[in-house]
């Protein structure tokens, strides 16, 4: 039987039996199925071993030798039990560790984006920084010589020019502010200067419509 051969005590059953007179093919089928996992009883193991017993034309009288075949056969099926046993062991804790490592992994990963992400965003703060003051040195007409000179004594050129677009920005602003005042003040004038005058003219209309009719009256 295929199954028979792919037992795990198959090859040991193939060595030991013949040593008691038992050929295996023969009687090995029915010393497997008492090797479970589960406790078998025990007049199970004594139906088993009276049969080989007497089937063995060498050792039919030998009383002490199937009692050594019974413990042989039952250390080497604990042992491979203890064997499988601890295989099953590693191979969970290979499996831990690897789920393990696999999760440090992915927060590794998400920390790199995370950080990229980050990079990218600060660099796209500095491009419109960049493009901001570009804008106002341009919009001002004003040329940061020391910075384009490249001396190293002007270390502090750049905050210097920072400092001088800004308050020409500002200085710019409140010139426009007070452009824009005076320009309301004129306004304001110029609205109550066309109030007057149109009161002076409904009043002379007034005036010229009463002396004639003094006249018609006359």
């Amino acid at each position: 039987d295929d199954k028979d051969d792919t037992h795990a005590l198959s090859d040991f059953l193939k060595d030991r039996l013949p040593q008691v007179g038992l050929d295996y093919d023969t009687y090995g089928p029915y010393v497997l199925p008492l090797l479970t996992e589960e406790e078998v009883d025990a007049d199970e193991w004594e139906s088993v071993l009276e049969l080989l017993q007497a089937s063995s034309e060498s050792h039919s009288d030998d009383e002490a030798c199937w009692m050594q075949l019974r413990a042989d056969i039952q250390a080497a099926w604990a042992s491979h039990l203890q064997t499988q046993q601890q295989h099953e062991q590693e191979q969970h804790e290979q499996r831990a560790q690897e789920l393990s490592a696999a999760l440090a992994e992915e927060r590794r990963l998400a920390e790199v984006a995370a950080q990229e992400a980050q990079q990218k965003e600060q660099q796209s703060t500095s491009v419109v920084d960049d493009a901001a003051k570009r804008a106002l040195m341009d919009r001002f007409g004003y040329e940061d010589d020391a910075a384009e000179g490249g001396d190293d004594d002007n270390n502090g050129g750049g905050a210097l020019a920072n400092q001088q677009v800004a308050a020409q920005a500002a200085q710019e602003r409140t010139n426009e502010m007070r452009s824009n005042k005076g320009q309301t003040k004129k306004d304001e004038q110029a609205k109550t200067n066309k109030a007057k005058m149109e009161k002076a003219r409904v009043k002379e209309e007034r005036r010229k419509r009463s002396a004639k009719g003094e006249r018609r009256r006359g």
